[in-house]
């Protein structure tokens, strides 16, 4: 005879399953409407009507609420391909956290990828675009959502000279950053000047996300 606690326990972690299965849906979906500039179709995965839904790309600074998240995306996806243009991105060794009370996820992916940069008069550039991204997502009206959203680049450099003798893309222009933007909370890419630390960290297991739980991707205690 299973006891309650033990029926309980069970059917959270089918339930948990469950959300496992829509989450890597979800963000698949997501990141093949990126690979393909669909702007609209990316936006229309986030949890714009919450005032703290946030993206933070590389180091274009954080974006937090609607009008910040659609300037960010814009910024990344505001122009159609160009012909020779590609970038794919990949979602590979996901590591999600969905909570005990099934309102809110974890998520980490590492994001292989490559691409190529239209140059005017030359055949395009082929490059590496590596990264990780960490996603918080939250159950609304039944299906799961963006919530935030942190890139970090690992290596974006020519395919030819590799990531060691070409650092020119790891770093964004040297322009203003968007007024509707934040400071970047986290920017350190791989370089042969520097050590890189073991962020973004994995999410751990929760029971309800709390106000202490926001940048858990930066946190260097790993216990």
């Amino acid at each position: 005879m299973i006891d309650e606690n033990r029926k309980k326990n069970l059917f959270l972690n089918i339930q948990k399953l469950q959300a496992y299965h829509e989450l890597q849906n979800e963000m698949g979906r997501l990141t093949a409407a990126f690979n393909f500039h669909q702007k609209d179709k990316v936006l229309s995965f986030f949890a714009l009507d919450l005032s703290d839904v946030a993206i933070e790309y590389a180091d274009e600074g954080l974006f937090e609420g609607r009008e910040a998240v659609e300037a960010c995306i814009d910024i990344l996806l505001g122009e159609p391909l160009k012909e020779g243009e590609m970038l794919d991105m990949q979602l590979t060794t996901p590591m999600i956290e969905v909570a005990d009370d099934l309102q809110t996820a974890k998520c980490l992916w590492w994001c292989p990828g490559a691409g190529s940069l239209v140059q005017e008069g030359k055949d395009p550039q082929a490059i590496w675009a590596w990264g990780q991204v960490a996603v918080d997502f939250i159950h609304i009206n039944d299906s799961w959502k963006v919530w935030h959203l942190h890139y970090f680049r690992f290596i974006k450099c020519d395919y030819h000279k590799g990531w060691v003798d070409d650092t020119t893309m790891i770093h964004r222009p040297n322009t203003a950053l968007h007024p509707l933007s934040k400071p970047t909370t986290y920017h350190n890419p791989y370089s042969p000047n520097s050590v890189r630390e073991g962020l973004p960290s994995m999410p751990l297991p929760y029971e309800t996300y709390t106000e202490e739980d926001r940048f858990w991707e930066l946190n260097r205690n790993k216990e």
